[in-house]
């Protein structure tokens, strides 16, 4: 499916209408978002900054805007210096459009972490920002007690299948997982990924990965590939936004 309406010529780009039209069609779930170049790398150099384009950056913030929560592993939240998300008028008028009663005004955050080690910048916030902090039930939370929220699940390492429905009994049905790699593989592996949001970027990284390096890739835990149905590929320029559901 290719559906270009919303899709602007030049350097336009809609992400609030384009979003709305057709990403909006969530109501709940774990949805992730990401960016890939075409031989595969995720990041360049450690960095997802590289790879993105300002539409795809505008479509990152559109999505978050469609969120309840934004779930983050603690390695892509230190690299990226992640805090608290903010949204723009635009944005908000998005996010009230399409908000059941109760939402907050902006998404919360949610960091994945066994140790605890979190950016400045995402607990240094009023109360009401604070963020969600999900480990394990062994992990030394000092750092963060009193300055984030904590769930902590699982003897043997973070039990996400858990947590997941944790959030999910605090309102926040609607999640949003930007990463990283670690992070998605797990989830995926636990089959608790609903759709995947992927804008593929015209560029190549030449870092090792499985595409182009057979001898960089980590066996499976699946016994067979998940498979998922493509929803649609939008052109922009030459970025492609490819949307996979169940």
């Amino acid at each position: 499916m290719s559906d270009q309406t919303d899709v602007q010529n030049g350097t336009g780009f809609d992400a609030p209408s384009f979003a709305e039209r057709l990403y909006a069609d969530f109501p709940e779930g774990l949805r992730t978002n990401m960016v890939m170049s075409i031989d595969g790398s995720v990041s360049f150099r450690g960095r997802v900054g590289p790879l993105s384009s300002p539409a795809d950056r505008a479509l990152f913030h559109a999505l978050r805007a469609l969120s309840d929560v934004v779930l983050v592993g603690a390695a892509t939240a230190r690299v990226e210096k992640y805090g608290p998300p903010t949204l723009s008028d635009e944005l908000t008028e998005l996010r009230s459009r399409n908000r059941w009663p109760g939402a907050s005004d902006i998404p919360r955050l949610a960091i994945v972490t066994l140790t605890c080690t979190l950016p400045e910048r995402s607990l240094d916030v009023p109360p009401e920002h604070r963020p969600i902090v999900i480990t394990s039930a062994q992990a030394d939370t000092s750092a963060v007690r009193g300055r984030a929220e904590i769930i902590a699940l699982g003897d043997d390492g973070i039990d996400l299948t858990a947590a997941i429905a944790e959030l999910r009994a605090r309102g926040l049905r609607r999640i949003n997982c930007e990463g990283g790699p670690s992070l998605l593989d797990k989830l995926s592996e636990a089959d608790l990924v609903d759709e995947f949001c992927v804008t593929m970027a015209p560029q190549v990284t030449a870092e090792g990965n499985p595409v182009t390096d057979p001898a960089a890739a980590v066996r499976s835990p699946l016994d067979a590939p998940r498979r998922f149905r493509l929803k649609h590929a939008v052109p922009h320029g030459d970025d492609v936004f490819l949307r996979y559901v169940r």
